[in-house]
Parts: C-alpha cells; sequence; structure tokens
C-alpha cells in the first residue's frame, strides 16, 4: 500500500526527472533546433520538476511539510542533480559541455517552480 501512494505521489517527479537525465545526455546533434535558448529549456525543465516534486511534499493528506523543509529538500535534490549532470558531461560526454550558468539556470528554475507552488497552495488552487 505504501509502495502504491509512493508511486502515484512522487511518480510524476522521477518520470520528470527521467526525462532530465536522459535529455542531458543525448547527443547535442540529435536535439532538435527550437526557438527558445538552452538556458531557457534549463529553466523550465527544473521549474516543472521542482513544482512536481513539491506538490507531494506540500499537499500530503498523512504528513504536509512546511514550505522551509519543501524547499531545503527540493532545491537540494535538485541542485545536487544539476550539479552532478552537468560534471558528467563536463568529463564524460563527448559531444556535450557542463556549464556555470546551466547550473544557475537550473537553480533559478528550482525556486520558480517552489514558489509556483506555494502561491497556488496558498490561493487554494491546489
Amino acid at each position: 500500500m505504501l509502495k502504491k501512494i509512493f508511486l502515484f505521489s512522487f511518480g510524476p517527479s522521477i518520470i520528470w526527472c527521467v526525462i532530465i537525465v536522459v535529455g542531458s545526455f543525448i547527443s547535442s546533434s540529435n536535439v532538435p533546433s527550437i526557438a527558445i535558448s538552452d538556458k531557457g529549456i534549463h529553466f523550465y525543465f527544473y521549474a516543472i520538476f521542482a513544482f512536481l516534486l513539491a506538490l507531494p511534499l506540500r499537499l500530503s493528506t498523512k504528513r504536509a511539510y512546511s514550505f522551509v523543509t519543501t524547499s531545503v529538500v527540493v532545491l537540494s535534490i535538485g541542485f545536487c542533480l544539476g550539479v552532478l549532470i552537468e560534471l558528467i558531461q563536463h568529463f564524460y560526454v563527448v559531444s556535450r559541455f557542463g556549464e556555470y550558468f546551466d547550473v544557475l539556470a537550473n537553480t533559478i528554475g528550482l525556486v520558480v517552480g517552489l514558489l509556483l507552488c506555494e502561491i497556488l497552495k496558498r490561493k487554494s488552487v491546489l
């Protein structure tokens, strides 16, 4: 029973994390060209990740965590994921490069995703 609740609660954030990881290691020649900048993609992907990860932590019926606790968890996981991906890209992936500004865009996206989740929760939209 607990496994079902966990998968339904955190399933979307886990799936989105897999999408981020897979997308981060695809050869840059296989990535389709779109009108948004690379940093914008990092921002949006991590904002969505933070929102999906914060949602079950803030809205749990059994134990909803405070905004501060949720922020620490989401920012820690998201930041470590982003830095790890950038380091792997820099040292081990031939066609990709790790960049400091990607980490910055990821972090800003995480903060915006967290704030969006909190604003929608306080306005009783969620």
